[in-house]
């Protein structure tokens, strides 16, 4: 089986125990590739798991300042691999990349969250037209993991666009759908965190409907 990523043949075979293992990425990335990609083994700050960091990061700081807070896990740091990964995945529409870690994130997700309902993050109708599939929820259906798809996103501005400042302020850019019934435990999942604004707006929107049980994942950060 070729790379998913360079193309080449990965000359990768999987042994029974590592497919009941849901050993990651192994058929579909090469050991050239796969080692370019850094999984987060030790953060630094234990809130939202960001490396090269002592203790709580500036971001974390910031928003337990406002009183929000943060019990963010990812399973990689967001390097030039990663972001290479996510350039053409979301930006240049190339679905097969769905299936590169989605075993890995749902092997974590069965080990640490067997209790919690998960929750994407969505995009905005815009985005969707654009793209043609949500990138989380691509992940997850490729994954067989069940999913509520809760939210709906009503601010089209893109996170890229802001200023860091501007993104560690909270608006209203997500509602409830009309009618959603909550759950008790809820894991959010994400594709990546930055400065945790995204996670905070669906978190407070859950809290003010009740929920109080609400942790997050992303593939990066």
């Amino acid at each position: 089986m070729n790379c998913l990523l360079c193309h080449n043949n990965s000359e990768e075979t999987l042994s029974i125990t590592a497919i009941l293992l849901l050993s990651p990425n192994k058929a579909l990335m090469c050991d050239a590739c796969q080692r370019h990609f850094c999984r987060i083994t030790q953060p630094d700050c234990p809130s939202c798991y960001q490396y090269r960091h002592e203790g709580a990061c500036q971001d974390c700081i910031a928003w337990k300042r406002q009183g929000y807070q943060v019990d963010h896990r990812s399973l990689y740091q967001y390097n030039t691999a990663m972001k290479d990964y996510f350039s053409r995945y979301k930006f240049q529409g190339d679905y097969v990349l769905r299936s590169l870690f989605a075993q890995e994130l749902a092997k974590h997700i069965k080990k640490y969250y067997k209790a919690y309902t998960l929750v994407p993050v969505p995009v905005s109708k815009q985005r969707y037209d654009e793209r043609g599939f949500n990138q989380v929820t691509a992940i997850l259906e490729y994954a067989n993991l069940a999913y509520l798809d809760l939210f709906e996103r009503i601010d089209d501005t893109r996170q890229s666009s802001k200023t860091k400042k501007e993104r560690l302020q909270l608006n209203n850019r997500y509602r409830l759908k009309k009618g959603a019934v909550l759950p008790r435990k809820i894991l959010l999942i994400d594709d990546i965190y930055t400065t945790g604004s995204t996670i905070m707006s669906l978190r407070q929107e859950l809290i003010r409907h009740g929920c109080q049980d609400i942790k997050s994942l992303s593939i990066a950060r």
